[in-house]
């Protein structure tokens, strides 16, 4: 049975196309995917799939999504599409940065100076509670 991807609900995880991204910045995305797919209660179309800059660049459809960049914009072209419009809610030190629109929550980037900036990203994303103000808003939850 094929899968089916709601494009309102399933959350894609964007990482840059590339061997350092995809070494580095494809382990947090699934770190992440993770921890939404556990919010999804098994709902299969309440869930988070991995895809790289190259895929959602390059797709009509994609605007639909709501999605979440990975990396630096230096190495993920979408976090480079996206970054100068998102505004900052978390950075430290110049160094770890999440962004993410506020109202709508169709988009967000976690990105690092380097990956232990971006790996940091995404934990603070996940703990602190960013990642359920997302999905409240991708997934239209009442608080």
């Amino acid at each position: 049975m094929p899968r089916y991807f709601d494009v309102r609900k399933t959350v894609l995880l964007v990482v840059g196309y590339g061997i350092l991204p995809e070494e580095e910045d494809r382990p947090i995305a699934y770190d992440v995917r993770q921890a939404i797919n556990a919010q999804g209660k098994g709902q299969e179309s309440c869930a988070g799939v991995v895809v790289s800059d190259m895929w959602i660049l390059n797709q009509e459809m994609a605007d639909l999504f709501p999605a979440i960049a990975l990396g630096a914009p230096g190495v993920n072209a979408f976090t480079a599409q996206i970054y100068e419009d998102l505004p900052i809610v978390f950075t430290r030190d110049e160094q770890v940065f999440i962004q993410m629109e506020q109202e709508r929550g169709k988009r967000a980037a976690l990105w690092g100076m380097d990956n232990r900036g971006t790996r940091e990203a995404a934990e603070v994303f996940v703990r602190d509670g960013y990642l359920d103000r997302f999905l409240d808003l991708a997934w239209q939850r009442q608080n």
